[in-house]
């Protein structure tokens, strides 16, 4: 006969190895943020009902002279801000998910927004990630610490990268 804690241990192992494989498998890996921070993040998400939630993140991909990429990977924006270090004098490809998901429709979705960023050094790059009501922004700033000016970064494609 077998005993409560034997079958209750056998669920929990059970449990526990179906949560590790789902997590293994999703490929998605925590981004190594270990740069000086110049991307300060700000997000706001409102899904516009108590019945879903809205999540967004960044995945991080390097970018190779022959315009490929290469994931390096990804920042949950749990928080209204974040500060992210990317690489200077280079090309990253930066990609904002936004996922919903709902309750009552029992649904799921996501849309995303990508940019091609080459961050200058010494610059700083404020950016404003959005979601409310199904409506998603991006914008990026670029500011220089000694400098009062700031400029609107123009998001640009993946195919932009031929003409770098």
């Amino acid at each position: 006969m077998k005993t409560f804690t034997s079958i209750t241990g056998r669920y929990i192992a059970g449990f526990l190895l179906a949560v590790g494989l789902l997590t293994g498998c999703s490929g998605l890996r925590p981004y190594p943020d270990t740069l000086a921070k110049n991307m300060h993040i700000r997000t706001e998400t409102d899904s516009g009902s108590v019945f879903s939630k809205v999540r967004a993140e960044v995945d991080i991909f390097s970018v190779k002279a022959d315009c490929t990429t290469e994931y390096q990977g990804t920042v949950k924006l749990n928080g209204p801000s974040i500060e992210v270090g990317i690489p200077s004098d280079r090309l990253s490809y930066t990609v904002f998910v936004f996922s919903n998901s709902s309750f009552l429709a029992n649904s799921r979705s996501s849309i995303s927004h990508a940019t091609l960023l080459k961050p200058r050094a010494g610059y700083t790059y404020d950016i404003k990630v959005s979601y409310i009501d199904d409506i998603y922004n991006v914008a990026i700033r670029e500011t220089h610490p000694r400098k009062s000016a700031s400029r609107t970064i123009e998001l640009k494609d993946l195919s932009a990268c031929s003409a770098h």
